[in-house]
């Protein structure tokens, strides 16, 4: 499990620190991106946004190391009305970033953001059970639902961040590209100083924070989409924490200056495959994919055994909600001919797989370029196929082109890549039709239904019930095929301090006791 991470390398900057006593800021934390970031929360899609956003746009609340929410924004909240009122009582000592006050009615605008599909959201369907929301007074907020949400507190701790009014009303939050890519204003820890687009985004400490005040002088982030330079700038003190692949740790294991540790991930590494494409529509075909992919050789071989076999996309660290009685999918290609078969697609003379027209099962995988764990995974699924007739291309990318280019309008036939999810088995707005973070376009009214029942559920046992159904669901008509469920492999550099024992993402949502020595 994640232990205490991070390390030190005092970067001199175009300012000088001033040094004072045992609580005195000291170092610049650098930390890897993959791409330029999108500095708001609400609309940010990808890994490298949300890393940034974590630090510079707090929550109402945050999740402790227990994965359970605390307050943050919010000082206390009160649940009323058989769980359809929350009611937030609000700090009255914040300011934004550049010294205006935090009031109740940033929070409303925010959610009001949040949940219009016309301001470029991707929290839409994350809070689609809000009502209402209200501002009582410049320091208490009411949300009203509609129906009962039993993630509503862990959502509100995962990715909300609360956004100014007074800078983004009265425009779309795409639109705001000075504010999105250069000149973010939080409440958060940390503000940002400078931005070098591809380089790197430079903030400070917020001497105006409201919680313990940072330790850290500053932070660095820098773009580096490649894992295998991230690592040698680990190595070399450039970077503080790397997040790295199994094939990484060989050259970091006896390196006296780095600690590595391990992080229950709530992760599920994945092939889309686009339900729009009438080859991927029937459930018989993504079936067969469970079957023609060895994925055991993926774990064994790309991994390191730093995996876990998967089912379904509820991944093992959900250990309340994972079930353990179904018995996963083992690597049978007969069974894919098989299945293939039934959906009407046979191998010709040749062996390649052709449907009653002739037509071949051919399509094009994309992946990110610059991971090795997986261009190879991704280079396993390609040979697999290959294996039982299917034309598979695979075309490497860089990842804010497949994100913004392919991923996100549905221009793709295959596409591997992962999800992290909420520490809740909530997962409607990746696999419900028609939800903001549905990219293989999956429908099913079965699994509609369970997962709108399973989010509407606060007794534990009854979820426990509904999940269980929704994941044997997905044994014979699976939105997605899971590769496998990683474990975080964190590398940081001794020297740093501080870090709860969380994966980064939650991490960096404390951030202000991080220290430097």
């Amino acid at each position: 499990m994640p232990k205490r991470l991070f390390s030190v390398g005092l970067l001199t900057l175009s300012f000088t620190l001033t040094l004072s006593g045992a609580q005195a800021q000291s170092g610049i934390l650098k930390l890897p991106l993959i791409n330029d970031p999108i500095m708001n929360p609400v609309i940010a899609p990808d890994l490298g946004s949300v890393l940034i956003n974590k630090v510079i746009f707090p929550g109402l609340v945050r999740p402790n190391e227990d994965l359970l929410p605390e307050p943050d924004l919010a000082k206390s909240w009160t649940i009323t009305n058989g769980g359809l009122v929350y009611t937030f009582t609000l700090r009255n000592d914040v300011k934004w970033h550049d010294g205006k006050p935090f009031t109740a009615a940033d929070v409303v605008f925010t959610f009001k953001a949040a949940t219009d599909p016309k301001s470029g959201s991707r929290l839409v369907s994350d809070f689609s059970s809000i009502k209402d929301v209200v501002a009582v007074n410049s320091t208490t907020v009411k949300f009203t639902l509609s129906r009962p949400f039993a993630p509503f507190l862990t959502l509100l701790g995962h990715n909300a961040g609360i956004l100014p009014k007074h800078l983004l009303d009265g425009k779309p939050l795409n639109d705001a590209t000075a504010f999105n890519r250069s000149t973010p204003i939080g409440t958060g820890p940390f503000r940002v100083t400078r931005v070098v687009p591809g380089a790197s985004i430079t903030l400070e400490a917020n001497k105006d924070y409201y919680g313990t005040k940072p330790k850290l002088a500053g932070m660095v982030f820098k773009v580096v989409p490649d894992i295998n330079a991230q690592v040698a700038q680990l190595r070399s003190g450039e970077l503080d924490w790397v997040n790295v692949e199994p094939n990484n740790l060989a050259s970091l294991q006896n390196d006296p200056n780095i600690t590595l540790k391990q992080a229950n991930a709530v992760q599920h590494f994945l092939v889309f495959f686009n339900q729009k494409n009438p080859l991927f529509a029937p459930a018989k075909v993504r079936e067969s994919m469970q079957y023609a992919v060895n994925r055991k050789a993926i774990i064994d071989g790309v991994l390191k055994g730093y995996a876990d076999y998967p089912t379904g996309t509820l991944p093992t660290a959900l250990k309340k909600y994972y079930d353990k009685t179904i018995k996963p999918i083992q690597y049978d290609p007969a069974r894919a001919k098989a299945l293939l078969a039934q959906a009407g697609w046979k191998p010709d003379a040749k062996g390649q797989l052709v449907n009653a027209k002739g037509e071949p099962f051919k399509f094009t995988l994309i992946v990110d370029r610059g991971n090795p764990s997986r261009e190879q995974a991704a280079l396993a699924v390609q040979q697999d196929l290959k294996k039982i007739g299917m034309d598979v291309t695979l075309q490497p990318l860089e990842f804010a082109t497949l994100v913004r280019d392919y991923l996100l309008p549905g221009k793709y036939d295959a596409n591997l890549i992962w999800w992290t999810t909420p520490p809740d088995p909530d997962q409607y707005s990746f696999y419900a039709t028609g939800q903001d973070n549905n990219n293989a376009f999956f429908s099913n009214p079965k699994a509609d239904e369970l997962l709108k029942r399973g989010r509407e559920t606060a007794d534990v046992t009854q979820r426990q019930k509904i999940y269980n159904e929704f994941q044997r669901l997905e044994m014979t008509n699976p939105p997605v095929l899971v590769l496998y469920y990683p474990k975080e492999l964190q590398a940081i550099r001794k020297n740093l301090s501080g870090v709860p024992d969380l994966g980064i993402r939650d991490a960096l949502r404390h951030s202000e006791d991080f220290q430097l020595k």
